[in-house]
């Protein structure tokens, strides 16, 4: 797992630091959600739970976070948030990849 160095946080996600470097070291947040960007061609983004990222199935998987939010209604905001700047910044919001390259 890869940290975005830019990434968008929920505004109710306390001790931010704290959240990150668990997900960090591997060990789950109870109702934390991340927003990642995977390697897959098909899909633009992942809202995952963090429980679910570090389940066997998805290991051997390399997801970059873009943002984090706590609960999943506060995860759809936070996507909403992401599109709204990739849209703002490249008039297309499907280059949410080149996005987060520039980093």
């Amino acid at each position: 797992m890869i940290f975005s160095k830019n990434y968008y946080v929920g505004e109710t996600v306390r001790n931010k630091r704290r959240v990150i470097r668990r997900l960090s070291r591997n060990r789950p947040y109870k109702n934390i959600y991340c927003i990642c960007l995977g390697n897959s061609p098909k899909h633009l983004m992942y809202i995952m739970e963090s429980r679910e990222m570090f389940k066997p199935i998805y290991s051997h998987n390399e997801y970059k976070v873009i943002g984090i939010a706590n609960g999943k209604y506060e995860a759809y905001e936070v996507t909403r948030l992401i599109i709204e700047s990739v849209y703002k910044e490249y008039g297309d919001p499907v280059k949410i990849k080149e996005f987060f390259a520039l980093e």
